[in-house]
Formats: structure tokens, C-alpha cells, sequence
């Protein structure tokens, strides 16, 4: 019996984070690309409305049991969707909320899959089991990091980040400026604002933050009135003024993982900071800089030659995976 979706897609989605939505448009994206149209897509959101909007796919409150239930019996299949969701860093329960909407879309008849995901950190033990409880139930998983595919004892196939897939029109602008990116991790954002500051590099430039969600904004607009961080202009990215930001770019030191991918698509020389193994597995695979305490220039990325190669494989991989779900 043919159901009204061919995929459900979960992730972090409508939770007022822009790597998540970025995600979330590149599968989109790269379903379409695959055949399947919006119209055979539903997702479960933390906000219906804004997702059904941005993404325009008919969408359901990832809270409600019954909406969860509802639209897994309606799917053929059951998308995590990409990012690192399995993970006990910022939340005890997050392991424990992607398990439970994993048992029950299976129990509901959704075959289950995963994509460009990655898998920690785990601190708990008991965490780490359900979590490779979780992906071992699923019919095809794509990992995008190295520590990921050690972790679930090299299962999976590994794959560049989802969002380095997505369509990008290069928009002309004066590329003069520095981006910057800070994320709460306890205590290693002012240390590491603290070295860009000292740094005679940053000097005379303009210097323009770039938020990748609210609690960005708000820390680095903490950051600037304690004087710890100048900012000539400060943005919410999205995924509708992306493009113009990151157009403007000469060069970026930040913080979060997409802002480093987006950073790597637009060429824009960049130095991370290593705050979790996903940016530290990033910057190293593409040959970017790493903050290790003292602020040096950033520099080019030494394998960016090697990007068009991994868009189209990270393309065929989703489509294998896709193809190999629904013949199952």
C-alpha cells in the first residue's frame, strides 16, 4: 500500500539554528535532485509553521507523539537528515529523543536511514549504546566524519558535509572584509576572541560577525560591549541572505562547523576553532586553519581543488542510498 510521503525528514529542524536549516535545504535539494519532489516530503519541526515557509514541505510538531506517529505511518521511509544530533554535550536527552522517533517510525512501518551525520560527543555510557543501537537499525548510513565511523566500528559510508552540495550563485561584491563566528563552549569563544583581538592582523580591517543562531548573536554582542570583540556590522545568517554575507568576505575566523563549510565554498581563506571533533576533522580534511591558542593569519584551504569531486560523490552517495532504502 503506497503512503502520502516518501520521506520524512528529521533533524533539528525549526529550532532556530542556521546549520540545521542549511541541512535541511540540502537534502531537500538533493531529493529533488533524485526525483523525489517537496510534495512527497514531510518533516517533523520545533517550529510548523517557519519550516512549511522556509522549506515549503508540510511539516509536524516534533513534540507531539501523536503528530510524530501520524506522519511516520503516512511514510514510506524515515530521514535523519544530517548534523550531529546524536550527541550529550548541550543536551542529556538528545540522544534519547532521535532513538525514540527512530523505534517508533520503524514501528510504524518507515524504513529508517541516515545521512551525512555525525555521532557524538557522547559523554554517558549508556548514551553511546543507544546511539549505536540507533544507527544499527537503519538500512543505509552516510557519516561524515572520521571519529563517526570509528565510533560505530566502521559502519556506514563516509561523505562530505550535506550543506557543501547546495546550489550557490555567486553574487559580485567587494571581498574586503574578515567574517567572524563565536559559540558558547565553555569558556574556549573568549579565549579565542581574546587571541583575534590581540592580533595586530586584525587591525584596521573591517570586521563583520557573522551569527549562526540567536545564541551567537547574543554572545558576541556580550563580547563587544565588554570589549573583548570589535564588530563594524553583525547578521543572523539564513538561508536566504547567506549568499550576500559570505560574498563579502576576504577572510573568516570562527567557531561553528557550517560556518566553515560555507567558507570553504566561497574560498574564503579561514582559521577554526577546534571546539568539537566534527570542526577538527573540517578543517583538517580540507586542509584549513586550526586556532591551537595563538592567533596566526588565516590561510587558504589546501584541498579546496579536491570540491567539486566531493559534491558529486557526496550527490551518488545520497542517491545510493536512496535507492538502495526504497528497493529494499
Amino acid at each position: 500500500m503506497s503512503r502520502r510521503w516518501k520521506v520524512l525528514l528529521c533533524g533539528y529542524y525549526g529550532m532556530g539554528n542556521c546549520g540545521d536549516e542549511f541541512l535541511a535545504a540540502a537534502v531537500l535539494s538533493l531529493l529533488e535532485r533524485c526525483g523525489v519532489d517537496r510534495s512527497h516530503v514531510a518533516m517533523l519541526s520545533g517550529n510548523v509553521m517557519e519550516s512549511e515557509k522556509i522549506h515549503g514541505v508540510c511539516s509536524f510538531d516534533r513534540w507531539s507523539l501523536k503528530e510524530t506517529a501520524q506522519a511516520a505511518k503516512d511514510s514510506e521511509t524515515f530521514l535523519l537528515g544530517g548534523g550531529g544530533i546524536f550527541q550529550d554535550s548541550s543536551s542529556f536527552i538528545s540522544p534519547w529523543y532521535y532513538w525514540c522517533v527512530m523505534k517508533i517510525a520503524a514501528l510504524c512501518g518507515c524504513k529508517v536511514w541516515a545521512v551525512g551525520q555525525s555521532v557524538g560527543p557522547l559523554n554517558h555510557c549508556v548514551n553511546r549504546m543507544i546511539a549505536r543501537n540507533a544507527f544499527s537499525d537503519c538500512k543505509y548510513v552516510s557519516l561524515r566524519d572520521a571519529h563517526s565511523h570509528d565510533f560505530l566500528g566502521g559502519r556506514g559510508v563516509l561523505c562530505d558535509d550535506l550543506v557543501l552540495t547546495l546550489p550557490d550563485e555567486k553574487i559580485s561584491a567587494q571581498k574586503e572584509n574578515v567574517l567572524v563566528n563565536f559559540r558558547p563552549a565553555g569558556g574556549l569563544e573568549r579565549a579565542a576572541a581574546k587571541s583575534f583581538s590581540a592580533s595586530s592582523w586584525s587591525h584596521g580591517k573591517k570586521i563583520v560577525g557573522v551569527a549562526m543562531s540567536q545564541e551567537d548573536v547574543t554572545l558576541m554582542e556580550a563580547m563587544q560591549h565588554e570589549e573583548l570583540l570589535r564588530l563594524d556590522e553583525l547578521y543572523l545568517c539564513n538561508t536566504l541572505n547567506w549568499q550576500s554575507i559570505f560574498s563579502m568576505g576576504a577572510t573568516a575566523f570562527g567557531m561553528r562547523l557550517h560556518f566553515g563549510v560555507l567558507c570553504l565554498k566561497r574560498d574564503i581563506p579561514c582559521t577554526l576553532v577546534p571546539y568539537d571533533p566534527k570542526v577538527s576533522d573540517f578543517a583538517i580534511r580540507w586542509g584549513g586553519g586550526m586556532w591551537n591558542g595563538a592567533f596566526d593569519a588565516p590561510r587558504p584551504w589546501n584541498h579546496r581543488f579536491l570540491l567539486d569531486k566531493a559534491v558529486q560523490t557526496t550527490i551518488h552517495t545520497f542517491q545510493d542510498g536512496l535507492n538502495r532504502v526504497m528497493n529494499v
